[in-house]
């Protein structure tokens, strides 16, 4: 049965050589490609995939924030993070938010052919070369990981949101919600976070969308 695999990146390049790579791994593959989160999303919410590669640090998109939040939507479907950095703290805080596997962008075709594979196994993959401990994450967050777990979609949608300095009436408008059932969620996600404010808000996202400066550089 052939599969569905859905790329997203917004450099052209990798698009091109990873197509080359998961086609040459899975026969009769059905390849769709997103060159922003914006589209990576639509095409989630009409298609039914297999295997997603995802850029976490193309122009729109919230980093692990975003990770969090296609996790929660389609837990079903393994995610694969792809980078350019070799960091473990990066990579050991990528699988902590529940993705099935990095690939750094420099890996060899072989490399990125047998991770390809052994995600599709249903194990989780990281580059070999590179030595994780539990204790590499700590050097981004010490507890984002367990209070964005705890959010529902809904209320991750309403933090991202909240984290692009989007007022209520804003937010309402642009998820097709109620003011009211914007408030409820904001009083939720505060109490889950442990913040009392928007600002404490608006910090929370901007120190954990991409791991802080280390994944801001991510590519």
């Amino acid at each position: 049965m052939a599969k569905t695999i859905l790329i997203a990146d917004d450099h052209p390049l990798f698009r091109e050589a990873l197509r080359y790579i998961v086609e040459s791994v899975i026969s009769s593959a059905n390849i769709q490609e997103a060159i922003n989160y914006k589209e990576a999303k639509k095409l989630l919410d009409s298609e039914k995939f297999d295997l997603v590669f995802l850029d976490l640090n193309m122009p729109d998109s919230n980093g692990l924030t975003d990770l969090a939040l296609l996790k929660k939507v389609y837990p079903q479907i393994p995610m694969v993070v792809v980078s350019a950095h070799e960091e473990p703290h990066i990579i050991r805080a990528c699988i902590d938010f529940n993705a099935s596997g990095y690939i750094i962008k420099s890996s060899s075709p072989a490399e990125i052919k047998l991770a390809i594979t052994k995600i599709l196994e249903g194990e989780t993959y990281q580059p070999e070369s590179i030595s994780l401990r539990k204790e590499d994450s700590q050097q981004c967050s010490t507890i984002a990981t367990g209070q964005i777990e705890n959010l529902t979609p809904s209320q991750l949608k309403i933090l991202i949101e909240i984290g692009k300095g989007k007022l209520n009436k804003q937010i309402a408008y642009d998820l097709d919600i109620s003011e009211a059932t914007v408030k409820a969620h904001i009083t939720s996600v505060f109490k889950k976070l442990g913040i009392n404010n928007r600002t404490q808000a608006v910090l929370f996202i901007k120190n954990h969308e991409v791991l802080a400066t280390s994944l801001n550089q991510l590519a």
